[in-house]
C-alpha cells in the first residue's frame, strides 16, 4: 500500500465543507490498493480502491474549537492516532473512487 499526498496526485482546489470551512488538499492523504470482489479484467492488476485519511488534530484549516468538536463527535470513526479514514471501492475507476471519498468527506 502506498500513501500519496493528494497535492502530488492533482493540484486540486481545497475541499469545501461549507461556506466557512475548506480543507487544503495537502492535508488529505490518499492510499490505493486492489478492490475486493468482481471487477472484470483489471480486478487483480489495478489499484482502484481508495482510502482517504485526514488527521483532525493537526489540521491548520480548523480552529482549536473545531478540532475539539470534531474529535468529540467523530470519536468512533477516528483511529487511535487521530485519523478520520474514508474508503471507497464503489467504482472500477480510481478517479471516481477518489471523487466518492471526497464527497463522503
Amino acid at each position: 500500500m502506498v500513501f500519496v499526498s493528494w497535492g502530488i496526485i492533482n493540484a486540486m482546489d481545497p475541499v469545501v465543507i461549507n461556506s466557512a470551512v475548506s480543507i487544503p488538499s495537502r492535508e488529505l492523504l490518499l492510499s490505493f490498493d486492489r478492490s475486493p470482489g468482481p471487477g472484470g479484467q483489471n480486478v487483480n492488476r489495478v489499484n482502484t480502491r481508495v482510502k482517504l485519511r485526514f488527521h483532525v488534530a493537526s489540521s491548520r484549516a480548523l480552529s482549536a474549537e473545531q478540532r475539539r468538536r470534531l474529535s468529540e463527535f467523530l470519536t468512533s470513526r477516528l483511529t487511535a492516532s487521530g485519523y478520520l479514514i474514508i474508503r471507497s471501492s464503489r467504482f472500477r475507476s480510481q478517479g471516481r473512487n477518489i471523487q466518492d471519498c471526497i464527497e463522503k468527506f
